[in-house]
């Protein structure tokens, strides 16, 4: 599947026409979200099954370009990277720090399980999920500093994106701060992992890091649950005070644009 889905984006690339619908189809089944699609392509209609598709989030489509490239090793293990890696357990891991002090990112991996990292880390962890928040460090730095009252200089950004962070392997060096946030995109994905996360790191649990003004947020971005993750939300409350609220805002925002008959548009018309 890993071939098809990188020969779609290939030609979104380089601009071509494309059926896009069936790369949706396949993208969901390959786990992204649909929320996810939407924030990163839009797409106009040309003919039946021809879609020009725009680029709305390059840093994200970059993300999927290099999850889904196809590999060049053979036999069983090419196999596993090019569309089946969920079937084979990856024998080790690896996180990707970054900090105020240590602007450039910080690799740190497992050898035979244990952990080597390459400098010490800050007090206060925080997981970030979308890719460009964790490489904007200018900016987010400061927004998470001021949500948390603390300096900027304790916050060591570790990067979130995927669902790589909820490897079992990372629970040893997660549960070493004595701070660990998630600043998790406000959506079923980030419910999803966070949920993971919590299960991980029972004895210490994350935070769901919500920005004060988030309801405000949710109502702007014209954020809605579909009638599927209506039902599957459910299954998320009970996690921890922070994400119940933000269960209850995410309804609510719902409630509020169905009232106003909004629709968020992921095609536009058809050429007339």
């Amino acid at each position: 599947m890993s071939s098809v889905i990188y020969s779609y984006l290939a030609k979104v690339q380089s601009q071509q026409p494309i059926n896009f619908d069936a790369l949706i189809a396949k993208l969901v089944a390959a786990g992204v979200a649909r929320e996810d699609i939407s924030r990163i392509f839009l797409a106009k209609k040309l003919k039946k099954n021809s879609y020009h598709v725009e680029v709305l989030l390059t840093a994200a489509f970059d993300e999927l370009l290099m999850r889904f490239r196809p590999s060049d090793v053979g036999g069983r293990v090419g196999a596993a990277i090019d569309g089946n890696s969920h079937r084979v357990g990856v024998s080790e891991s690896l996180l990707i720090f970054r900090s105020a002090r240590h602007r450039h990112p910080t690799v740190a991996v497992t050898e035979a399980g244990e952990w080597v990292l390459p400098r010490v880390l800050g007090r206060v962890g925080v997981i970030v999920e979308n890719l460009e928040n964790f490489l904007r460090v200018d900016e987010t730095l400061p927004f998470i500093a001021g949500i948390l009252a603390v300096t900027a200089s304790d916050i060591e950004l570790i990067s979130g994106s995927g669902n790589q962070v909820t490897n079992r392997l990372n629970a040893n060096v997660l549960s070493q701060f004595d701070e660990l946030y998630c600043l998790f995109d406000v959506d079923m994905g980030g419910l999803r992992m966070f949920a993971s996360l919590t299960a991980l790191l029972r004895e210490k649990p994350p935070v769901f890091l919500v920005p004060p003004d988030v309801k405000e947020r949710l109502v702007q971005s014209k954020y809605a649950l579909t009638d599927q993750q209506r039902q599957e939300v459910i299954k998320y409350q009970g996690l921890s005070s922070e994400t119940d609220q933000l269960i209850q805002f995410m309804r609510d925002s719902s409630r509020v644009l169905e009232q106003e008959n909004y629709l968020v548009p992921v095609v536009l018309e058809e050429r007339p």
